[in-house]
This record gives C-alpha cells, sequence and structure tokens, in this order.
C-alpha cells in the first residue's frame, strides 16, 4: 500500500479528485479533490487525530472515525483516483461535487461546492427556471438578506414543529457565517429552496449562536405589501452565477 506518490506521478496528474473506500463493505465513505499527496493526508490525519498531535490540521472526527476502525481491523483505506489530469481547481471543484451528489452518506463534514447546481429532478427545474424573476426594489436603501435553505433541513423539524411554515422559520433563522455588523442595514430575510422565495421575514434582533463565530435571527412574516414582492419568484440569475455557492447573499441594491 503506496502512502505517497512519486514526483513524476505529481506532475503528470495534476489536480484530481478521489474516494476513499472502506474494505470492510467496499463502500466509499469520502470524497476529496486537490493534488500532490492530498489523497493520502487523510489516513495520517486520523493517525494525527487520534495520538493527539497539536499540528494536526484537519479535524474531521466523522472521517477520522471511519478510518479508525478500519486501521483497528487490520486493514488499510482504499484509494481510487476518479478523475486525474483536470485543467483547474474549478473543473475539480465540480467534479467533486457531482460525485458527493452521487455517494450517500459521506462523511464530509461540507457538502460540494456549486450544490445550487446540483442534484435536482426535471420538474424541480423546469418550475424553478419557468418562474419569473422578482424585480428588484427601486429604492437603494431596501437591503435584505438570501439564505438558501435546502428541503431535507426543513423536513428534519417535522418532528419538533408540525407546521410547515415554522419548520421553514427554524430552518431559516439560524445559524449562519454573519458578520453582525452589516446585518442592521439588512432589515428583511428572503428564504429560498431551488431558487425560489418561499418566505419573506422581517427580522427583529440577530444573536450569537452556540455555534462559535455564527448568528441567527428572531422575526416574523413580513408585510403583505413585502412578501408580495418576492414570493414564489425566482431571485434574479446574478445571485446564481459561478462564485455565489454560499448559503447566504446580501442583496447588490
Amino acid at each position: 500500500m503506496i502512502e505517497h506518490f512519486s514526483n513524476e506521478t505529481i506532475e503528470g496528474i495534476g489536480y484530481y479528485v478521489y474516494r476513499l473506500i472502506d474494505p470492510r463493505n467496499g463502500q466509499t465513505f469520502y470524497v476529496g479533490k486537490g493534488k500532490g499527496d492530498r489523497v493520502f493526508n487523510h489516513v495520517k490525519g486520523a493517525i494525527d487525530y487520534y495520538e493527539g498531535a497539536e499540528n494536526s490540521s484537519d479535524s474531521d472526527p466523522n472521517k477520522f472515525r471511519t478510518i479508525n476502525d478500519i486501521k483497528e481491523a487490520g486493514l488499510e483505506v482504499i484509494h481510487v483516483i476518479h478523475r486525474w489530469g483536470l485543467p483547474n481547481e474549478d473543473t475539480a471543484f465540480e467534479v467533486e461535487s457531482a460525485l458527493i451528489d452521487a455517494y450517500q452518506g459521506l462523511s464530509n463534514i461540507q457538502s460540494g461546492h456549486h450544490t445550487e447546481r446540483g442534484v435536482t429532478n426535471a420538474e424541480v427545474i423546469e418550475n424553478t427556471f419557468h418562474r419569473p424573476e422578482y424585480r428588484e426594489p427601486d429604492s437603494n436603501d431596501f437591503k435584505y438578506i438570501i439564505i438558501k435553505v435546502k428541503d431535507w433541513k426543513i423536513e428534519s423539524l417535522v418532528e419538533h414543529f408540525p407546521n410547515p411554515q415554522e419548520c421553514r422559520y427554524e430552518a431559516t433563522r439560524a445559524a449562519w457565517r454573519i458578520a453582525p455588523k452589516s446585518i442592521e442595514e439588512y432589515p428583511y430575510v428572503l428564504s429560498v429552496t431551488d431558487g425560489v422565495v418561499k418566505a419573506v421575514y422581517k427580522v427583529h434582533n440577530w444573536y450569537p449562536s452556540e455555534r462559535v463565530g455564527r448568528y441567527g435571527f428572531n422575526g416574523e412574516l413580513a408585510p403583505i405589501e413585502i412578501w408580495d414582492m418576492f414570493i414564489d419568484k425566482r431571485i434574479p440569475a446574478r445571485y446564481m452565477k459561478k462564485g455565489m455557492a454560499s448559503p447566504v447573499l446580501f442583496s447588490k441594491n
């Protein structure tokens, strides 16, 4: 079992996308992209993690737990290079995202890049693009925040909040990496799923989440005249461009 590539191989393969496979069941448990020896670094990271090394640069307990269990079984992680010779990092991100969509139950903490262009069915994508975009308010003083919320996150709250509108509110309001200083200028939040505005909230206040560096808000449904401006309309194309994959976007007024 090799633990690193030769210099010749590193130069030859360039950017690549890889999978880590559990030899106990043949299942892919991690998808990543990189260059050089990136594919091998996870095993070293798991060893450092469990030995308490201070210089461990990775801290993914889900992935490390799987690697540690494989090692304790006397086996080795299977490293598969899925695509290599990719021209640049952006291309590698796209391939990585597609693979993450294809393999369920991965230990990846983060989903792939550009997930707003990820797996969906034909009907959803037709409904998304067939709808008209909302018009940006004429006033430059009217500012808002777009928060993209996945259906699975809303559905995960049904047990605690049986009302669908409550589920959406709870899924939208916390917790996000948002700089508190800029929030005061943005009194409204658009809750967006699959590129379509599903709810609009008037923010009362923002508060620090238990998760360090993240914030949530308390609020209520926006007044009907604001609600009608956005609801069931598609967010403008400029908010869906490449490079705008963040789940939180600020209005461009």
